[in-house]
């Protein structure tokens, strides 16, 4: 018997055993390691997830979130899918029940009201983009996940810049202004980020006229990231560089098996001429309070066309690559770049 039913909190365990079968990407291959399922959906105040169930077997995951977002300078409304996974026999194809999960949710996302929905693929996650592809999503964008490694160095204070919390915000929001995608109370998800404790600070330096920021979020208490294979490359490369790495300012690289902490950087912006360098700056400076912290990674998510920052190179780095799939529901035309990548996406 098949059935779909809205999860709750006593699915957590099937769900993050079927999170387990669930590795991303083919060079890198990373796999999630979760101690609550439901965290992501816990940042969006209107969220569903939904399980599809035979033969009281969990099979299938599909979860969303409703907000009113910018799109064109107006307010409307999106349907934001994430964490489309299936049980192993069930993922090469949608057989079997797992498109009836699908239309499940696409019906809740337009008793919503949503004119759109769209979500965020690994690009070497194939099995990702071919469900994508069948449901009827196509790509709108693209966006980089700039991931270092974490450096031993002396720790420099910096100001977080959370006693003012919504001032700070507000900067931050007028530089997006309404930019495709944002959403329009800005200030949820760093309130909810803050609330939670995931929110580090907002962190800049400024140098005459130029200014680069960053806001950090680390999520390590309940979300760890988990190599199961890197290229031969970044193997060879850590030992070089990991046995260096515990007397000098060298990056490690993580190894097969290991599990990861991150420090995660959203909202890059730069201005003036010295921008992209205090930015290459701020970012050194927070790879090295990561180290002291026991993190391996530092990321830094910008969409390639962002025209609040340039990414600055490092070495060594590795890029991530996600495009933005796309469905219209009741509005005709999807909307175009620029886009702003909310946080809570990620």
């Amino acid at each position: 018997m098949f059935r779909i039913r809205e999860a709750t909190q006593q699915d957590n365990e099937a769900l993050l055993h079927l999170e387990s079968q669930s590795p991303q990407g083919t060079g890198i291959s990373l796999i999630v390691d979760r101690d609550d399922y439901f965290y992501r959906s816990k940042l969006h105040e209107d969220s569903h997830v939904l399980v599809a169930e035979e033969h009281d077997k969990l099979v299938g995951i599909m979860a969303y979130a409703v907000k009113d977002i910018w799109i064109e300078g107006e307010r409307d409304r999106a349907a934001y899918f994430y964490d489309l996974r299936g049980e192993a026999t069930y993922r090469r194809s949608m057989k079997r029940g797992l498109f009836r999960l699908w239309r499940t949710a696409l019906e809740g996302m337009e008793n919503a009201g949503a004119s759109f929905i769209y979500g965020h693929v690994k690009a070497d996650n194939s099995d990702s983009m071919n469900i994508s592809t069948k449901v009827g999503a196509q790509p709108i964008a693209s966006f980089d996940i700039l991931s270092l490694p974490s450096l031993k160095g002396r720790v420099v204070e910096m100001d977080p810049h959370l006693d003012h919390l919504e001032n700070e915000v507000d900067r931050i929001s007028e530089r997006v202004g309404h930019r495709n995608l944002a959403p329009c109370d800005f200030h949820v998800p760093y309130a909810r980020g803050a609330e939670l404790g995931y929110l580090r600070g907002i962190f800049r330096l400024e140098k005459g006229r130029s200014m680069a920021q960053v806001s950090a979020w680390d999520l390590s208490s309940i979300y760890r990231g988990r190599v199961l294979r890197m290229p031969l490359s970044l193997r060879l490369l850590a030992d070089v560089l990991n046995p260096l790495s515990t007397v000098l300012p060298v990056p490690r690289i993580p190894r097969a098996g290991e599990q990861m902490e991150y420090l995660q950087l959203f909202d890059p912006v730069t201005r003036g001429p010295a921008g992209l360098q205090l930015l290459r700056r701020l970012v050194h400076r927070l790879q090295r309070v990561a180290y002291a912290e026991g993190k391996a990674i530092v990321t830094l998510f910008m969409y390639a066309d962002d025209p609040l920052a340039r990414t600055p190179r490092f070495v060594p780095q590795t890029v991530l690559h996600y495009h933005t799939m796309a469905r219209p529901l009741c509005r005709l035309e999807l909307p175009v770049r620029p886009f702003y990548l909310d946080i809570r996406d990620i």
